[in-house]
């Protein structure tokens, strides 16, 4: 279980921050959409939603700064060290699939909460592909991201998924190994 202490503050005030301007929608998951709660993310893969939606939030309108956020997202998340590292394995990897990719990504916007608790058929792979690269199921993210990159090549998004994998690692075996310092004393 990923900790969920002051960092897990920062992501629930960053979902509320358009809340209160954005107007209710009515949106509801289609056929092959669920809903955020049924997704089985753990905190972590949550934050790496979020980063992922307002990257692809600056792909759809240039003109946002939602990865400048991102990145600060990141960084509160994970820290200052491991933070921008983090954000920037997320970004190529959803690079390195966009380019693979024929057709658009469908996401959902973080800005309103109808939508934002809703994964698009898009994000859900893309999760399912995190999910399984963080827990070494390489055929699993491989399948997934076959239809992901819609049958193109998926060496160059297999390669940054995994390089992202080994970042959170790292992050977590830090975090666990902070954790049982504390312990000790």
């Amino acid at each position: 279980m990923h900790r969920q202490t002051p960092k897990a503050h920062c992501l629930q005030e960053y979902m509320n921050m358009g809340s209160t301007q954005a107007k209710p929608c009515c949106r509801c998951p289609s056929d092959k959409e669920i809903w955020r709660s049924e997704a089985d993310l753990d905190f972590c893969e949550e934050t790496l939603l979020t980063l992922a939606r307002l990257y692809f939030e600056s792909f759809a309108r240039p003109e946002s700064t939602c990865w400048i956020n991102s990145l600060m997202l990141a960084q509160a998340h994970f820290g200052p060290d491991a933070g921008p590292v983090i954000g920037v394995r997320l970004l190529n990897a959803l690079q390195a699939m966009r380019f693979a990719r024929h057709s658009i990504f469908s996401f959902n916007s973080v800005e309103c909460p109808t939508c934002s608790a809703v994964l698009t058929e898009h994000e859900r792979r893309l999760m399912a592909v995190i999910k399984a690269t963080r827990t070494g199921q390489s055929g699993k993210a491989q399948t997934e991201l076959m239809m992901l990159c819609e049958g193109a090549d998926i060496t160059n998004p297999m390669i940054a998924f995994c390089d992202l994998a080994a970042a959170l690692a790292e992050e977590e075996s830090q975090w666990q190994g902070d954790a049982h310092e504390t312990a000790l004393f």
